[in-house]
């Protein structure tokens, strides 16, 4: 089931997508919902991003071909072992919907980077689960990009700017409720060439892994987006490139760039 968060006109709602309409729904996503006979076409309505989330956490350095990106780019020092998981927040003012722009900031170095990933969306109260149990607080997955600016990601001493700057975390365009998380192609293309393309199968620690092991000091709340962490190289992006994160079984999350006014 693909659950869609949009707005018609001025009001905000939830509906489950059925190829190119949406149906509206009554009740909670995380809870109990009953789909109503009030549809739309796609073409009509403006996607959200998917949930309103609270926090949104992302997995530093999550794929072995990705670290050793990292360690050329941003130098040995910034990347740590791969032992657990090493989460960092991802600040709610960075999150930005399917079809949005994605804002180079004046004062950015220009090296402004796409990140492809999936995205779990938390269902539940998630506070000190085990790892065997840490599934049963997933509704859904949809797709992400963890832009990231390069130089601020080398030079601050953290990344609140580098990768929680405004428009930063494009979410969408849906979540799917129904799709194996470690068996996913995920693909990355730039003004229509692949630039990037991995399997979640590859991730140094699952979602599983990411979400108990956050849990023990952070509780997560429903909504919460949980990042799967990103792979291989990637390069920058400069104004009216458009960026789009395929991920099988999921959809594909296409969003434009432009330089701050």
């Amino acid at each position: 089931m693909k659950i869609a968060r949009f707005r018609d006109g001025r009001r905000t709602a939830y509906g489950v997508v059925d190829q190119d309409e949406i149906a509206e729904i009554r009740g909670s996503i995380f809870t109990r919902f009953r789909i109503t006979d009030t549809r739309y076409k796609l073409a009509d309505i403006k996607l959200l991003p998917p949930t309103d989330p609270l926090q949104m956490w992302c997995p530093g350095l999550n794929f072995d071909n990705h670290r050793e990106f990292a360690g050329s780019v941003l130098g040995e020092d910034k990347t740590p072992g791969t032992e657990c998981p090493e989460p960092w927040h991802k600040g709610r003012n960075a999150l930005i919907g399917h079809d949005d722009y994605i804002v180079i900031p004046k004062d950015s170095s220009g090296d402004v980077h796409y990140e492809g990933e999936l995205v779990a969306v938390i269902s539940k109260v998630c506070h000190r689960v085990a790892r065997k149990e840490a599934m049963r607080y997933v509704l859904g997955y949809s797709c992400g990009n963890d832009v990231s600016e390069r130089t601020w990601q080398r030079d601050d001493w953290t990344f609140w700017r580098a990768k929680g700057a405004d428009t930063f975390a494009p979410v969408g365009p849906w979540i799917e409720t129904n799709v194996n998380p470690s068996d996913l192609d995920m693909v990355v293309r730039l003004n229509g060439q692949e630039v990037q393309r991995s399997h979640t199968s590859d991730m140094i620690h699952d979602f599983a892994g990411i979400i108990s092991h956050i849990s023990q000091n952070v509780t997560l709340y429903p909504g919460d987006l949980i990042f799967s962490g990103a792979t291989g190289t990637t390069t920058a992006m400069k104004p009216r490139d458009m960026v789009e994160v395929d991920i099988s079984g999921i959809g594909v999350l296409r969003n434009f760039v432009r330089a701050e006014e």
